[in-house]
């Protein structure tokens, strides 16, 4: 199992183990699974609601046969680079930036899927071989795409840096002084308002929040901590985009 240092916008490289030839192929033999149940099922309801040849031929083409096409490609955009079979493997794709892939990148990894599909022996080889041969256990879509799939459990917790993924959310940024702010700033407010919190302390967060509003002229009537995780999220929001 290969690792990747991947920097932030904060001085910081979270560190994610790739996932390995293994556990890909378990979250592909899960999702298969899957896919063959729901086949099964969909064949089996079909068969009992004893519906006209042509009609079952509709009925198999678009509730069969384009929920198997666009399987992966649908799943991974909707589930933030996962489908049911990487979740339960802990695993997930991400860019090479450690960010959330755009839908071009998804779109290329599902066309080569296509020509790495498993089902043909020859085709299954494609796969194996370019991540064997990669540094990060990439296959050759994902060689392609700009994508890897990491492990999501990261190596350094996301929880001690200032460090938010905010491209898997919608966010609305609240602050835009924020950017007068230095790293060196957002980290000293990290550890000011986890020492609140842990220590439940709520004077110190008051202080804190009081300092950056007023450091950045800023009014608000949120709570102190709300606002101090506010200012992280925005900060990360800012410098990210």
């Amino acid at each position: 199992m290969a690792s990747i240092k991947i920097p932030t916008s904060f001085n910081i490289d979270l560190e994610f183990e790739t996932a390995n030839l293994f556990q890909r192929f378990l979250g592909w033999l899960l999702d298969t699974l899957i896919r063959l149940v729901y086949c099964i099922a969909l064949g089996y309801t079909v068969y009992n609601m004893q519906l006209g040849e042509v009609t079952s031929y509709v009925v198999y083409f678009f509730l069969g046969v384009l929920p198997m096409l666009f399987y992966f490609l649908v799943l991974e955009i909707i589930m933030n680079g996962q489908t049911p079979g990487k979740l339960i493997m802990n695993i997930k794709v991400r860019n090479m930036q450690g960010g959330k892939p755009s839908i071009s990148q998804h779109l290329i990894r599902w066309l080569f899927r296509m020509l790495e599909t498993p089902y043909i022996f020859w085709n299954g080889i494609i796969p194996i071989i370019a991540m064997l041969r990669s540094p990060y256990d990439q296959r050759l879509g994902d060689i392609v795409a700009g994508t890897i799939v990491v492990s999501t459990k990261t190596k350094a917790s996301l929880n001690d840096t200032i460090f938010r993924d905010m491209s898997a959310v919608d966010y609305q940024p609240h602050f835009p002084q924020i950017l007068k702010l230095s790293d060196r700033d957002m980290n000293k407010i990290k550890t000011l308002m986890d020492q609140a919190i842990k220590s439940n302390n709520p004077e110190l967060a008051a202080r804190v929040a009081y300092r950056v509003r007023d450091v950045l002229e800023i009014k608000t009537d949120m709570q102190p901590v709300e606002f101090l995780e506010t200012v992280l999220n925005d900060y990360n929001y800012y410098t990210t985009r």
